[in-house]
Order: C-alpha cells, then sequence, then structure tokens
C-alpha cells in the first residue's frame, strides 16, 4: 500500500512516460521540478499526481503521474501536458 509521498528521491521512467517526455519536450530537469516542489499532489488509489506550472512554457500545468514500486522506488508512468482536476 502506497503512502503519501514527501519526497521522491529514487525514480525511474517508464517507457511510456519517457515517449511521452520526448513528444511533450518535457526536460529531466523540469521533471525534476514537478516531483520536488509540486504545486499540487493528488492520491488516486495507489497512483499519485504530482502537478506544477512551469514558468516559461504555455502548456502548464504538467503533471507526472507515479506509483510505487517498492519503497523508496518510484515509477512515473505516465506526464501530462495542460493537466486540469476534474470537478
Amino acid at each position: 500500500m502506497s503512502h503519501r509521498p514527501t519526497k521522491i528521491k529514487t525514480f525511474v521512467l517508464s517507457p511510456h512516460s519517457a515517449d511521452r517526455m520526448r513528444e511533450r519536450n518535457i526536460s529531466s530537469t523540469e521533471l525534476r521540478e514537478v516531483l520536488d516542489h509540486p504545486d499540487s499532489v493528488i492520491e488516486q488509489g495507489p497512483k499519485w499526481i504530482f502537478a506544477k506550472s512551469i514558468e516559461g512554457r504555455s502548456d502548464n500545468k504538467i503533471a507526472a503521474v507515479v506509483i510505487e514500486k517498492k519503497e523508496g522506488l518510484w515509477v512515473v508512468i505516465t506526464i501530462l501536458v495542460r493537466f486540469e482536476v476534474r470537478k
């Protein structure tokens, strides 16, 4: 069972998320910024969504969906742009 992540120190990219980063021109520095200093963190079952507006990007907000693989190791399963919370 996942616990609310306070800081994601160790993560790996799924092949899908690596493809999305390339397609959406998201740098590893921007991803690290989203994970280290999110504007919001949302729990969705075992998954967590980290979202952040990145200065200089017109496709804000960037979101990374992560799941804990084992204690302390997180997998980024996808990366989104223009992220909005549905009400």
